[in-house]
């Protein structure tokens, strides 16, 4: 015995939006390093075909701008330590992780909050781990150790950083 839907509408609103989710497509348009206390992108990627007529030259300016943007909301803040943790488009989040003075910030295709900021997280972890003392230290040279992590943006499947935890 089978069904069949006579209403196709019921199958898109059961209360999730699952149109634009494919579990093989990249839940990011682009990730970004940045070094808070100078502004300077240590390093990034985009994972969008469709770059909106920027070119790579842009990333330095758009991450001093999501940096001013975090900067800002710090500095109208009542509380000194207010941080931005999100904004939110129609179809579009940036997301903010920080870990000491590197800020790690994603432009997802708003899927799920908590699945994008736990592969943040796990991403944030990785290049802070791989690369602590080059952030601690950080005078302004980008390492060419830190520009080659561009790599391992490119080829790690960022949806296998996500890891579900089912207590049974």
């Amino acid at each position: 015995m089978s069904f069949k839907w006579k209403n196709d509408a019921i199958k898109e609103n059961l209360g999730f939006y699952l149109k634009h989710l494919n579990v093989r497509e990249n839940r990011f348009h682009a990730i970004y390093f940045v070094d808070q206390l100078t502004g300077a992108l240590l390093v990034s990627n985009r994972y969008s075909k469709n770059n909106y007529g920027l070119t790579e030259t842009d990333d330095d300016l758009i991450s001093n701008f999501l940096n001013a943007i975090n900067l800002f909301i710090r500095e109208i803040g009542t509380n000194k330590q207010e941080e931005i943790q999100e904004i939110n488009f129609k179809d579009t989040r940036i997301l903010y992780e920080k870990r000491g003075r590197l800020l790690c910030v994603g432009i997802t295709k708003k899927t799920n909050v908590t699945i994008e900021r736990a592969i943040l997280h796990e991403l944030l972890n990785d290049f802070y781990y791989r690369f602590e003392n080059e952030i601690i230290h950080f005078k302004g040279y980008v390492s060419p150790k830190i520009i080659n992590y561009k790599n391992r943006l490119e080829n790690l499947d960022l949806n296998s950083l996500y890891k579900f935890n089912i207590n049974l």
